[in-house]
């Protein structure tokens, strides 16, 4: 069983829904967590509530589970830095960090007013960076730490009414992918979840006789692995919902490649376009150098042709 006794978790939007069960099994296997929750009062993210994540760490006390109450607005830089702050100065060590707080306004991209906008990217986003890199110094120092970001496959595919949400949560797996080169060589483990669960933002979307099977339970699973130090993946996005397990991973066509400068046109993009979104012949790469490095190798090797 994965344990996490003397190990301190920092979980945010840990008031209700997937946040709540994530912080609830962290603590059931030992974990302190920090359940950090502003207590928003509408699915659109306004209002605050400290009761909320109080309410939750007395769930987690009432089981014999150590817990304490945040309610930080994590879209504010310098709440998220006091937060971290009086955690060092209680617990000493940070060693979990799952960004689960968000917000969501459905809304078609002609219906998306920037306030809109902004408010998920800040929430979402930004909420994610300011925590992260609050946490980050500390768990540097002690060589250790795992970090779990959400993200959604609204992101990868999108949803038609969930414009500025799908942005936010794409914007979510760049970042992760940013963090986990620097992540390796501190002992630092960075991955997302990718989640489907019935909760208050989702009640309307999924097929309500079935929420007992889209327990925000089945997702926690899955963080709780990521958040183990039995996880070894680094840079991953794990989707998990229902008990589906899948991993989503960015690709790219081998595509075609034109050595004649000439060929070099729009007309002949146009006729190799089927060839170009062949998905049938893939490649992945470590980094955004190493994708773009193929192409470096193969001109190079042209221009030595030619001189030689």
């Amino acid at each position: 069983m994965l344990r996490f006794d003397g190990q301190v978790a920092i979980v945010t939007g840990a008031g209700r829904g997937i946040g709540r069960s994530h912080a609830l099994d962290l603590a059931r296997r030992g974990a302190t967590v920090v359940v950090s929750d502003m207590g928003a009062q509408t699915v659109a993210g306004t209002g605050r509530d400290d009761s909320v994540s109080k309410a939750v760490v007395e769930e987690i006390r009432a089981f014999g589970g150590k817990a304490v109450p945040d309610a930080t607005d994590v879209s504010d830089a310098a709440e998220v830095e006091a937060m971290v702050a009086r955690v060092i100065a209680e617990f000493g060590q940070i060693d979990i960090v799952v960004n689960n707080a968000g917000n969501q306004r459905f809304l078609h991209f002609h219906e998306t007013a920037r306030e809109d906008y902004d408010s998920l990217i800040d929430i979402h986003l930004g909420g994610t960076f300011n925590v992260t890199r609050a946490c980050w110094p500390h768990m540097v120092a002690r060589n250790y730490g795992r970090v779990v970001l959400t993200t959604s496959q609204v992101g990868f595919y999108g949803q038609v009414d969930a414009v500025a949400y799908g942005a936010a949560k794409a914007g979510i797996f760049g970042l992760m992918h940013g963090m986990k080169l620097d992540a390796e060589a501190s002992g630092i483990r960075v991955n997302c979840i990718s989640p489907f669960a019935v909760t208050r933002i989702s009640i309307d979307l999924f097929p309500k006789e079935l929420a007992q099977e889209l327990s925000p339970d089945y997702v926690s699973a899955g963080v709780t692995y990521l958040a183990s130090r039995e996880c070894k993946l680094n840079g991953e996005i794990l989707i998990a919902g229902g008990g589906h397990f899948s991993i989503a991973r960015t690709i790219e066509t081998l595509g075609v490649d034109m050595d004649d400068p000439a060929e070099i046109t729009a007309d002949a993009v146009a006729a190799n376009i089927d060839t170009i979104i062949d998905t049938s012949r893939i490649e992945m790469y470590p980094d955004a150098l190493a994708a773009v490095q193929v192409t470096f190798d193969r001109l190079a090797a042209r221009a030595l042709a030619k001189r030689g």
